[in-house]
């Protein structure tokens, strides 16, 4: 991307879930254009990489010009140490929403599964509003979210929230490292499950890339194809 392409955006309001994740808020000086799903390039300028951009998906959208970012610390990484440097009131140069990890245009008549790990959840959390509070969608919404830890769960209270309140849609937390009283281990045989008649579906993926290929050989040996899977991968 060229400069020309980035915008000036100030840093309106951080929330830290816990030490290594936090919320960004994100403010343009002017509304944009946004499909639920998509994600925004920071360019950080003055990193030691040979590369200064990263790719942040956005977790809600608000006023019109303001856009929610939820990012995982990576220690020895160069960018997000960076990043969690900001505090409220700095600039950043960010480009305009991006991306083809979106839902159609027309009605979604089949059930839907979100399979995600990690901060992956963030373009679903942008899906799932949209779809429930804005299109008034009727068919099911599968959410299924695997972590390591409770708090890897991201989002816990709204989706426990939504699950009550909309019927159709049904969250699935599955932890792989503690002892609880939910799902345990890998979100494969979880989602898996409610597969086996092979019904009529589309798919999303989102997450660490070795739950994404496993997921889509998963649903390939289903005889689910290409136009029914969509895929974003992120780095653990």
């Amino acid at each position: 991307m060229n400069s020309e392409d980035f915008q000036t955006v100030r840093v309106s309001h951080i929330i830290e879930i816990n030490p290594r994740v936090r919320r960004f808020f994100l403010e343009y000086a002017e509304p944009i254009v946004f499909q639920s799903g998509q994600f925004i390039i920071i360019d950080f300028k003055d990193i030691n990489h040979r590369y200064t951009t990263r790719s942040y998906s956005i977790a809600d959208f608000t006023n019109g010009n303001t856009i929610e970012l939820c990012v995982v610390l990576k220690e020895d990484g160069a960018a997000t140490p960076k990043l969690f440097d900001h505090q409220i009131g700095d600039i950043l140069h960010a480009s305009l929403p991006k991306g083809r990890f979106v839902l159609p245009i027309e009605t979604i008549e089949n059930d839907l599964f979100l399979i995600c790990t990690g901060t992956g959840v963030a373009p679903f959390r942008t899906m799932i509003k949209d779809l429930l509070f804005h299109r008034h969608h009727q068919a099911n919404i599968h959410l299924f979210f695997g972590g390591r830890y409770p708090e890897d769960l991201l989002y816990q209270e709204d989706f426990e929230k939504w699950m009550i309140e909309f019927p159709q849609f049904k969250y699935y937390p599955v932890l792989s490292r503690t002892e609880w009283s939910g799902l345990k281990g890998y979100v494969h045989e979880h989602y898996l499950k409610l597969l086996t008649t092979q019904p009529k579906a589309h798919f999303y993926i989102c997450g660490w890339s070795e739950m994404v290929k496993e997921t889509r050989d998963n649903l390939k040996e289903l005889g689910y194809t290409r136009q029914d899977i969509k895929i974003e991968l992120y780095d653990s």
